[in-house]
């Protein structure tokens, strides 16, 4: 019996001998996909703290003004999932 390559194998139409299925994004995934943005908003604080416009802004309007940056939109967007899930459901 002759052996086959991987490449004659997939030319000949066989299929794989596992199907894959979509996996969710592992635990460590999402814990390095946080910390990178809050390295990011870090380093956009910092740039934009002794900025006069900015600071204007700040005092102006607070929440707008912080809500540029991608941890704060993540932490408002907790805040109103856990108000939602709070909120009693009406009984029909």
């Amino acid at each position: 019996m002759q052996k086959r390559s991987r490449q004659t194998a997939k030319q000949s139409g066989s299929k794989p001998r596992r199907a894959t299925k979509p996996r969710g994004e592992s635990t460590l995934g999402k814990l390095a996909r946080v910390v990178d943005a809050a390295m990011k908003d870090a380093d956009a604080a910092r740039k934009s703290a002794f900025d006069p416009q900015f600071k204007r802004e700040l005092g102006k309007d607070r929440r707008t003004t912080l809500s540029r940056f991608r941890t704060v939109q993540h932490a408002l967007e907790d805040r109103e999932r856990i108000a939602k899930a709070k909120s009693p459901k009406p009984k029909t």
